[in-house]
């Protein structure tokens, strides 16, 4: 079984203030504690 990669929806406004955006997947397929990779988005 692969990774399901979670998203996030913004409306453009806030897309316009997106300043990083980053999939947190476990090193190794051992590490993982989910078949889902969260992702993570900072705001300025």
């Amino acid at each position: 079984a692969g990774w399901r990669i979670d998203y996030h929806l913004v409306t453009p406004e806030l897309a316009d203030r997106v300043s990083a955006a980053r999939v947190e997947r476990a090193a190794t397929y051992a590490e993982r504690w989910s078949d889902h990779a969260p992702v993570t988005v900072e705001f300025r």
